[in-house]
């Protein structure tokens, strides 16, 4: 378990959280109705509307395409100012490294 979560991004899953708890109830659906569809358990699905950071994000994804909710909560890239492909292309075959230590570092 993580022993640090920022407030912000707590803040944000909850909201998204109660924005899947909302949507849910104004379609009528039943959370029963909801994991039978996914296959999620149902205590997972309870965490995910109480915003819980500890889910699994595919759980989180799953449960917002099944609600029509993607685009409420992310930005389509055909909106974005930035291509994917673009990104794409600069990211590809790129690695992050660490700089060695050199013997005059220390």
């Amino acid at each position: 378990m993580m022993s640090f979560f920022p407030v912000d991004c707590s803040a944000t899953l909850q909201r998204i959280g109660l924005l899947i708890k909302a949507n849910r109830l104004a379609q009528n659906i039943r959370q029963l109705d909801v994991v039978s569809r996914l296959g999620v358990p149902e205590k997972v699905l309870r965490r995910i509307e109480k915003g819980d950071p500890s889910v699994n994000v595919g759980a989180w994804m799953l449960v917002l395409w099944n609600l029509g909710l993607m685009d409420q909560v992310f930005r389509p890239a055909d909106e974005t100012s930035i291509s994917v492909l673009a990104l794409k292309e600069d990211t590809t075959g790129r690695r992050a490294r660490v700089r060695r230590a050199k013997a005059e570092d220390f």
